[in-house]
């Protein structure tokens, strides 16, 4: 499941991206494959969206009312829902309930922000018990989890019980540094960050940024992790030295048991790529249009939010479309973490 993200170049205010994106799981359904991207939705607001079996939900903002209200597509028809309206981008995230059937998790932000599940059309909301606080809600079944902070990950079932804290960004990295190559150093990241997640049965995907002094770029270092809502060791998939191209990961988003997210970059080719954590392989297929996000449907598809230029300072995305990409082309690829 995508969620809101801040990067490097992005700029946020209230820890909403002020850019259109696509988070989120991949979605169980499938859609007849185009052959070239299709427009499903403008963008009103600078916002996020994701998606799962065939549903895409979002916020938007209503110039008349001054106000962001939560949106669903089904069947290929938008809808509003009753999720309460908010001065502010609304952070929703949709995922299996526990019959199966899609629902909502957004963040309520009247006093301190906390996260609610719904049905799709907003009715019978539940409070999550514990979440004050939270941001980048993502669901699957009885399951919850969030951000608490900027770097400390949170899950829970929906009435609360069962919380508990999971790993999150790294508390400590260890690297070579380019006057000692000899030698590796070990220190506890500078400002880490918790940027997306995304459930998929009892396996949570994350996006994380941190700071080295390692020499390298900017010092920036963005990464995909994987694991278990039970806890345990996490399994490092993609990591990403932030330079001149100004890179990172969009998603990371499910399907099949895989996990796909987007190498985003400025003025360079990106790339689709994907792991299967059963065989620890990947796969990858080149891309070059800028996103500001990205959220697989099937196997050779995804939702993506193009936009014109790139993260320049102040740069809002006004005139965002979602669309449905063309169909992907992937091949076997190699790892995707390359410590220094």
């Amino acid at each position: 499941m995508l969620k809101v993200r801040t990067r490097r170049g992005v700029w946020a205010t209230g820890g909403l991206l002020l850019a259109a994106a696509v988070v989120g799981a991949g979605s169980a359904g499938s859609v007849a494959a185009p052959t070239a991207p299709v427009t499903i939705a403008v963008l009103q607001g600078n916002t996020a969206v994701e998606a799962y079996g065939g549903i895409e939900a979002w916020s938007d903002y209503d110039a008349a009312e001054g106000l962001w209200h939560v949106l669903v597509r089904r069947d290929g028809q938008i809808s509003t829902t009753s999720v309460l309206s908010a001065s502010k981008a609304i952070e929703v995230a949709v995922g299996p309930g526990p019959s199966g059937r899609p629902v909502l998790a957004y963040l309520s932000c009247a006093g301190k922000c906390h996260l609610v599940v719904s049905a799709l059309n907003g009715s019978d909301p539940q409070a999550v018990p514990g979440t004050q606080g939270a941001s980048h809600p993502t669901v699957w079944g009885e399951r919850v989890a969030w951000v608490s902070g900027t770097a400390k990950v949170m899950t829970s079932l929906w009435n609360g019980a069962d919380r508990r804290v999971l790993g999150g960004a790294p508390r400590r990295k260890c690297y070579a540094t380019e006057t000692i190559r000899s030698k590796l150093v070990c220190e506890a990241p500078k400002a880490p960050s918790v940027e997306a997640l995304a459930l998929h049965g009892r396996q949570l995907a994350l996006i994380d940024t941190f700071i080295l002094n390692d020499g390298i770029g900017s010092g920036t270092t963005t990464e995909v992790r994987i694991e278990k809502v039970t806890g345990g060791p996490q399994r490092l998939v993609a990591l990403l030295d932030v330079g001149e191209g100004d890179e990172s990961w969009l998603g990371p988003s499910w399907f099949g048991g895989e996990v796909y997210f987007y190498e985003d970059t400025v003025g360079a080719p990106g790339a689709v790529d994907g792991f299967d954590p059963a065989r620890d392989t990947y796969v990858s297929t080149p891309a070059y249009a800028y996103l500001t996000g990205f959220s697989m449907i099937n196997s050779r598809q995804a939702y993506e939010a193009t936009a014109p230029g790139g993260p320049t300072p102040g740069y809002v995305c006004g005139h965002c479309v979602i669309r449905v990409s063309a169909p992907f082309a992937f091949k076997p690829s190699r790892s995707l973490v390359h410590i220094p």
